[in-house]
C-alpha cells in the first residue's frame, strides 16, 4: 500500500503559506446516527457534524487508535472534502469537484474509486456515473485504474436525508451532501462475525449483541482520560466484558448468579481474554475490587425481569452505582435501563418513565449518589419495549 501521511498535510492555499491540521471525515452506521456522533465525541472530543452520519474531526497522532474502539464508525476518509447537493446538482458536477481535488491530494500509484449512497436516494445523482467519470478524468501514466487491488482507494459517499430512523435526531433535516477522501489503509471497520451471542460457548436469549456492548464501552470514554478496565457488576453471559477484553482493556466481571459467572468465564476463555470474574452482589463490588482508577462501569441490567419495575430493582441499581463510586470516584457509568416505547416519540424535555420512575426523579437519585448524567438516549428494542442508554460522569 502507498504510505499515507499520518497527522498533517501541507495545503497549498493555507493562510500565509503555513501548514494546517488535516481533517478526517468519519462515516457512521445508520442504526443510530445520534449515538454515532456522541460516540465520536466520547472517543475524540470536539467534532463537526456535516450530516447525521458524517462528522469531521482533526487528525492527530492517536486518532486511529481511539476510533478503533468505536462501534458505529463505518469508514474513515483522509484529505476529505465535501460538496453540498442542491436542487439541480448532477453527477458530473460532483465528479469534476473530485477530479480537481485529486490534483492536490492523489499520490502516484494505482487507484480505484468506490462510491456509495446512504439515506434517501437523490434524483440526478448516480454513484456509478461518478465512479466512471472520476476514473476517466484522473487516470494517467502515474495513476492507473486497478479495481481489484488498488494502492489508493478514493471513497465517495453520497449522503441523502435520513429515512425511517425510529430514534429522534435533531439533524434529520440536514441537506444532502457528497463527501470524498482517501481511505487510510490502517483503518478497518470492526467485524462482528464469529462472536454473536449464539456462537459463544455459553448463551442465553437475553445476551447483548456485540455492537451494542462495544458502544456502551466507547461511550464511557472521555477525551484525555485513559480507560484501564471495564467493570460489569451484572455480567450475565459476558457480552460487554468480551468486547473489553478484545480491545485489551482490563476486565472485572461479577454477578450474583454463579451460573452466569461460570458462563462468562467460559466465554472469556473462548476468546483467550485476560479477566477476573467473581460471584458478588452488585451493591458490594467495592468490597470485591477495592479502589481502582480508569474504570468504565458498563452494565446491562436484566430488564426482562419484573423485579426491575419494583422498588427492590431500583434500590439494587442505586446501590450498584453507589458502590461503583467507591471503586473509582473519577470513573464513568454506561448502562441501559428499561423504559417504554413511547419515549421514542416524546420530546427531550418531557418527563418520561424509566424503571417505573419519572426521569426527573431518577436523575435526582443518581445525582445524590455522586454521578451526573452526561448523556441519555432511547434505544428501540421491539414494539413494546425500549431502553434508555445513560452515561454518567462524576458530579464533582
Amino acid at each position: 500500500m502507498v504510505s499515507v501521511e499520518a497527522f498533517r498535510v501541507e495545503v497549498p492555499d493555507a493562510p500565509f503559506g503555513g501548514v494546517r491540521l488535516q481533517m478526517l471525515t468519519l462515516v457512521g452506521n445508520g442504526w443510530h446516527p445520534w449515538l454515532f456522533r456522541q460516540e465520536v465525541t466520547s472517543l475524540i472530543g470536539e467534532s463537526e457534524a456535516i450530516h447525521p452520519r458524517l462528522v469531521s474531526i482533526p487528525l492527530s497522532e492517536n486518532t486511529f487508535s481511539r476510533i478503533s474502539r468505536a462501534a458505529l464508525i463505518d469508514d474513515a476518509l483522509q484529505y476529505s472534502e465535501s460538496y453540498v447537493i442542491g436542487e439541480g446538482t448532477n453527477s458530473s458536477q460532483i465528479a469534476r469537484a473530485i477530479s480537481e481535488w485529486s490534483t492536490k491530494f492523489l499520490m502516484p500509484g494505482t487507484f480505484a474509486v468506490r462510491s456509495r449512497s446512504i439515506g434517501i436516494p437523490i434524483d440526478g445523482i448516480s454513484t456509478k456515473e461518478i465512479e466512471m467519470a472520476v476514473g476517466d478524468s484522473i487516470s494517467s501514466d502515474i495513476n492507473n485504474v486497478d479495481l481489484d487491488d488498488p494502492q489508493i482507494e478514493i471513497s465517495v459517499v453520497i449522503a441523502g436525508q435520513t429515512e425511517g430512523d425510529p430514534h429522534p435526531d435533531p439533524l434529520e433535516d440536514t441537506p444532502p451532501i457528497a463527501v470524498w477522501g482517501i481511505r487510510n489503509p490502517e483503518w478497518e471497520r470492526e467485524k462482528y462475525s464469529g462472536r454473536s451471542p449464539t456462537e459463544r460457548p455459553f448463551f442465553k436469549p437475553v445476551s447483548l449483541e456485540p455492537r451494542q456492548a462495544r458502544l456502551m464501552i466507547s461511550l464511557g470514554h472521555r477525551p484525555g482520560w485513559d480507560v484501564k478496565q471495564v467493570v460489569d457488576p451484572f455480567c450475565g453471559t459476558g457480552g460487554i466484558v468480551i468486547e473489553a477484553a478484545l480491545q485489551g482493556i482490563g476486565v472485572l466481571a461479577s454477578d450474583l448468579d454463579s451460573r452466569m459467572v461460570e458462563g462468562t468465564r467460559k466465554n472469556l476463555d473462548w476468546i483467550n481474554g485476560d479477566y477476573k470474574a467473581e460471584i458478588c452482589d452488585a451493591s458490594e463490588i467495592d468490597s470485591l475490587w477495592g479502589v481502582r482508577d480508569g474504570c468504565v462501569f458498563a452494565f446491562d441490567p436484566p430488564y426482562g425481569r419484573s423485579s426491575w419495575k419494583s422498588e427492590d430493582g431500583l434500590d439494587l441499581f442505586l446501590s450498584a452505582i453507589s458502590s461503583a463510586r467507591k471503586v473509582d470516584p473519577l470513573g464513568s457509568i454506561s448502562t441501559m435501563l428499561p423504559t417504554g416505547p413511547e419515549v421514542l416519540s416524546l420530546g427531550p424535555e418531557e418527563d418520561f418513565v424509566v424503571m417505573g420512575k419519572k426521569w426527573s426523579q431518577l436523575e435526582e437519585l443518581i445525582t445524590q449518589r455522586g454521578w451526573r448524567v452526561a448523556l441519555k438516549s432511547p434505544i428501540k428494542v421491539h414494539r413494546s419495549l425500549a431502553r434508555m442508554l445513560i452515561v454518567c460522569h462524576p458530579s464533582d
